[in-house]
């Protein structure tokens, strides 16, 4: 059986997961502008400059979530996956409802070997927010992975509905 390409899809999902912009989950005003200006440059891939944009304001707002979020998120972009596990830790240690680092973690725990601990990520995040189809997606390409074929038909169908009512 061919192999699953987990990198490409994560690649394409992370484009989904970084889509959204999380200023309404920092508690600081001046934090929400950093987050999102962080965002913007994660998605347009100019990850140095969303590095240390994001380096100063992790010293200006240590408590911020979603700063740990977007610096894990671009670890992840650049291959640097136990970096990027950190960060995702914070993030979720910081705000437990914080379904796409749960998301993210996963990935990079599925990129990693980890497939048993990717899945419980995918299931939390799930469990915070049933309506994210990346999450549905990333947890079928580990069940496919484990032989789970009718699961990851369920998840895949499921992924598709609630990404094409958007």
């Amino acid at each position: 059986m061919k192999k699953t390409p987990i990198l490409l899809i994560s690649a394409a999902l992370l484009i989904g997961l970084s889509g959204a912009v999380y200023a309404d989950e920092a508690t600081n005003p001046d934090a929400n502008k950093t987050i999102t200006e962080i965002g913007i440059l994660v998605n347009s891939q100019k990850y140095k400059i969303a590095m240390a944009k994001c380096n100063s304001a992790i010293q200006k707002f240590p408590n911020e979530s979603f700063l740990y979020y977007w610096r894990g998120s671009i670890y992840n972009s650049i291959g640097e996956k136990n970096l990027a596990l950190q960060d995702l830790n914070k993030a979720i240690s910081l705000n437990a409802k914080n379904e796409k680092a749960y998301v993210l973690r996963g990935i990079c725990k599925s990129e990693l070997g980890d497939k048993g601990g990717a899945l419980e990520d995918y299931n939390k995040a799930i469990e915070l927010n049933p309506n994210d189809g990346s999450a549905y997606s990333m947890r079928a390409m580990v069940k496919l992975d484990n032989g789970d074929y009718d699961g990851a038909n369920e998840d895949l169908d499921k992924s598709n509905k609630l990404m094409n009512s958007k």
